[in-house]
């Protein structure tokens, strides 16, 4: 009998529960539980904790500077003393909250409920990174040579990884370019990190525009500006409910109904926007193809230029000393 009871009040704890998330979402107040790190709780919404959103904020800063998980966490440590895993990373660049954004426990997205830490450019971005560095090796995405995770030998199919060797009593250092898994005999030879260095860029320099120029791309702009007559007329309507209820065409809890559902739909459709490529890929590829663009830039900034157009680099060997080479591109 006593089973029996706790089950039922159970069952009731538990049906309390649920209408109390159902009542969160379509007024669209914050789920419960603690507030994401950045931000706190207010009255009805997030609002931004102005101690602990500059971290974040930085965290975004350097992921879309370099285009590395590993070294904005590494940063995170070394400039805060805020230590999170990779996996706490990932989950802060992906999380909706930091777009403005609720989402609940069924996945539902409501968008613009409360300040943005990060715009949706800057959103889209990050998008585009991640979906990019889950093509390269693991670690390869942080690896301090530009050209770490995207070189392999085409003779005999194996990757190729940056080796350093120091010149004993001097402060000087050799990069080369080794196979990892070799079978050839004899192996492949190693080769000079900054001599396919140079090589690759005057091939991006050469080849770049005229790829670019062949793609046959639907026009970005025209596909965003369908989307967003879309998510402008769905606006418009939820611009009405309140009419609508003041005229007693819908009641309170319909009117609630039918704007999270237009809200969802709004996110899903703002999802793929953000998801467009950029429409400015022609001019970005006539930028980099000039040979001064490349000449200052950081290891770090090469490789996020690298990442962002190549996808391979195939190493082409012609004789013992001579080697050509391949860019596959990402699109």
């Amino acid at each position: 009998m006593k089973n029996n009871e706790n089950e039922e009040q159970n069952y009731q704890t538990s049906l309390k529960l649920q209408q109390g998330h159902y009542q969160n979402r379509i007024n669209a107040l914050p789920p419960p539980g603690k507030a994401p790190y950045g931000y706190r709780r207010g009255k009805d919404r997030y609002i931004i904790d102005r101690s602990t959103a500059p971290v974040i904020k930085d965290f975004f800063e350097q992921f879309l500077l370099f285009g590395s998980l590993r070294g904005a966490v590494k940063y995170l440590d070394k400039r805060y003393g805020k230590k999170i895993s990779v996996s706490t990373g990932h989950r802060w660049l992906n999380h909706p909250v930091y777009r403005g954004d609720l989402i609940y426990q069924n996945q539902d997205i409501i968008p613009d409920t409360h300040i943005a830490i990060i715009s949706r450019e800057e959103a889209a971005q990050i998008d585009r990174l991640l979906r990019r560095n889950q093509k390269l090796p693991p670690r390869t995405a942080s690896a301090p040579r530009s050209l770490a995770g995207l070189v392999m030998c085409q003779k005999c199919q194996s990757s190729m990884s940056v080796s350093c060797t120091k010149i004993k009593n001097k402060r000087q250092q050799y990069l080369y370019l080794r196979p990892n898994n070799c079978l050839l005999n004899p192996p492949c030879n190693l080769l000079n990190y900054e001599t396919i260095l140079q090589q690759i860029i005057e091939k991006i320099c050469k080849y770049l525009p005229e790829t670019v120029a062949k793609l046959n791309l639907p026009n970005p702009e025209i596909i965003r500006n369908n989307i967003q007559e879309k998510i402008n007329n769905k606006q418009a309507i939820i611009n009405q409910l309140p009419n609508l209820i003041k005229s007693e065409i819908l009641d309170s809890e319909t009117a609630a109904l039918r704007r999270y559902k237009l809200q969802t739909e709004i996110a899903q459709l703002s999802a793929k926007i953000e998801q467009l490529p950029p429409g400015n890929l022609k001019i970005i590829a006539q930028a980099v193809s000039l040979p001064q663009f490349w000449q200052d830039l950081s290891e770090a900034e090469r490789r996020f230029y690298f990442r962002e157009f190549i996808q391979q680099v195939q190493l082409i060997p012609i004789s013992a000393k001579n080697w050509d080479l391949k860019l596959v591109f990402v699109f």
